[in-house]
């Protein structure tokens, strides 16, 4: 530092140090040193400087009496209004780095660069913001083949309010969801805080990893209203159509049916595409350590997959009933003339694994091809398929006895092909779906780990999976956004702490080969540099306002010479 002090102005000092607000806006020199450029305060040597404020700044902090006194009497409790010291975030030592005009700053960063070897520590210049621009801090990272530019630039203060989201104007499909989290204490109620989380679900969110499932529930809906018209009208089975997103050309499920009976499931890749391969999961580890989401992308891996669930999974794809019953028609024969053996569960008991097992003591396969009866079949193995996976997804995450889910799930795969039975089961996987919806937005965005999901999901299935539940349609499952709002249990309040809730930083990187570009958006709800060098006095404190700052990188590759 003696060296850099010797060339550079007088008025201008060389430290080697850390600041905070520069490692919250430049999180790669965190834990670093770098060498910043500042203001000499003349008169003063930095160690004395130093040694003064911070002893003056401890004396006053503990001797500060700001404030109106309390008023109190026996008729009448009353507060005048009192100043409050306002939250920082540097440390005291930090405000006595004054900063240098732009030019001063430029210049004095190129200085250093003259002057110094590759390699060398990061060099910053702070500056006063009274340029164009309005800049608070510039500087360059010389490394073994880059050259890197740092700017901060300030986008100033900004109000910040609630806004009612006009369904009218924006796609609902584009909301993911909301949380609030709110707290009621006071100092002068021995009571603990009141801490309550407030999370709104919209499960039609169009990039929701229960997309999926959702959409098999509403095809499923649409399966039972087709049975019920088809019962009232049997010459409309002949003419159905199925409008939905799973439809393929007849060729390509045909395909997919040969593979199938061949004991090849590879038809699944294509159709599931976005999902991991985890040939390398340590299955013990995932099995307690795996988060939510995780244990969602997987569920196209569960162990306990067969025939039935992959049937439907090709059967959905039919463009018409007869198509489908075309299908259908193919495997029964397949089983009772080549005497195909398809892979099933013991406790698979679906109708259609029910028929199959009779198929050898019959002539004829005719009666299992005729009205409602396909595709009453192939709701049934519908309605199995995803049972199984909720299960699984619950099973893994360990949020509830899968005893009590059973017996309300209870087996309809018998007697008369009720479709009101079939709709209350369909109402009730609705309900688990928002629970898992609700949960899923949590985990993302509180960042909590699954063990603290367990005890929300507990409210979330005593609030929807219930007889007062407010889902009480299936058709509500993508036409509301259901609110749940339950008490924060201490476990993820105490992680909630470790976060700053009232920051927000958003970073979009470019790479190549000669350069990269990483542009920081950064907010904050308190001041981010120190307001004795940067002052906040034109700031209306009744509104409430966030801090900006833009912060860029920019690398670009060299040889040296």
């Amino acid at each position: 530092m003696d060296h850099l002090n010797e060339i550079l102005q007088p008025y201008i000092q060389a430290s080697k140090t850390r600041l905070s607000y520069v490692d919250e806006l430049f999180p790669d020199l965190k834990d670093n040193p770098y060498i910043v450029l500042h203001k000499n305060v003349s008169g003063m040597p930095r160690k004395d400087l130093e040694k003064n404020e911070r002893s003056f700044n401890e004396y006053s902090m503990r001797h500060d009496v700001s404030g109106s006194p309390l008023e109190y009497s026996f008729d009448n409790c009353e507060f005048d209004d009192t100043v409050v010291i306002t939250r920082q975030n540097w440390r005291k030592e930090e405000e006595s780095y004054l900063p240098l005009n732009r030019m001063d700053a430029s210049n004095a960063v190129n200085i250093c660069l003259e002057h110094l070897d590759n390699n060398t520590l990061p060099i910053l210049a702070l500056c006063d913001g009274k340029d164009p621009k309005q800049s608070k801090l510039i500087g360059t990272i010389v490394s073994q083949d880059w050259f890197t530019t740092l700017e901060a630039v300030s986008t100033d203060t900004t109000n910040i309010s609630q806004k009612t989201i006009d369904w009218e104007k924006t796609a609902k499909s584009d909301f993911e969801g909301s949380i609030n989290i709110e707290m009621h204490s006071s100092s002068l109620d021995s009571r603990p805080s009141k801490i309550t989380l407030i999370a709104q679900i919209n499960a039609e969110w169009k990039d929701s990893l229960l997309k999926e499932l959702r959409d098999q529930l509403f095809l499923l809906s649409q399966y039972l209203s087709i049975i019920d018209e088809c019962k009232k009208n049997i010459g409309l089975q002949n003419s159905i159509i199925f409008t939905t997103t799973y439809s393929e050309e007849h060729d390509i499920v045909n395909e997919k049916l040969n593979l199938l009976l061949n004991g090849d499931s590879n038809f699944r890749k294509s159709d599931n595409s976005n999902v991991k391969e985890n040939n390398h999961i340590n299955k013990e580890s995932f099995e307690f350590d795996a988060k939510l989401r995780e244990h969602v992308q997987n569920i196209f891996l569960r162990h306990d997959v067969d025939f039935t669930d992959l049937l439907w999974e090709i059967l959905i794809k039919a463009s018409t009933y007869p198509q489908m019953i075309n299908y259908i028609e193919i495997v029964l024969k397949e089983i009772i003339e080549h005497k195909f053996t398809p892979q099933i569960n013991d406790t698979n008991l679906t109708r259609f694994v029910k028929c199959i097992s009779n198929l050898h003591h019959q002539e004829t396969i005719s009666h299992l091809l005729v009205g409602n009866v396909p595709l009453e079949l192939v709701v049934d193995m519908g309605f199995e398929k995803l049972i199984r996976d909720y299960l699984y997804i619950l099973r893994g995450a360990r949020f509830i006895d899968l005893h009590d889910i059973r017996q309300k799930l209870n087996n309809i795969s018998s007697g008369i092909f009720n479709t009101e039975s079939y709709r209350n089961k369909l109402i009730m996987l609705a309900q688990i779906h928002i629970c898992l919806e609700c949960m899923l937005l949590i985990e993302a965005h509180l960042e909590c780990p699954i063990e603290n999901l367990q005890s929300l999901f507990a409210y979330a299935y005593k609030e929807f999976v219930s007889e007062q539940s407010p889902l009480q349609h299936y058709p509500d499952l993508c036409s509301r956004i259901f609110t749940f709002t339950v008490p924060l249990p201490n476990a993820l309040a105490n992680e909630l702490n470790k976060m700053n809730p009232s920051v927000w930083r958003a970073s979009i990187s470019s790479h190549s080969a000669a350069s990269m570009l990483t542009t920081t958006t950064y907010y904050n709800k308190l001041p981010i540099f120190p307001t004795n060098i940067y002052s906040t006095d034109n700031v209306d404190v009744q509104e409430e306002i966030v801090y900006g700052i833009s912060a860029i990188s920019s690398s670009e590759k060299y040889k040296k010479l």
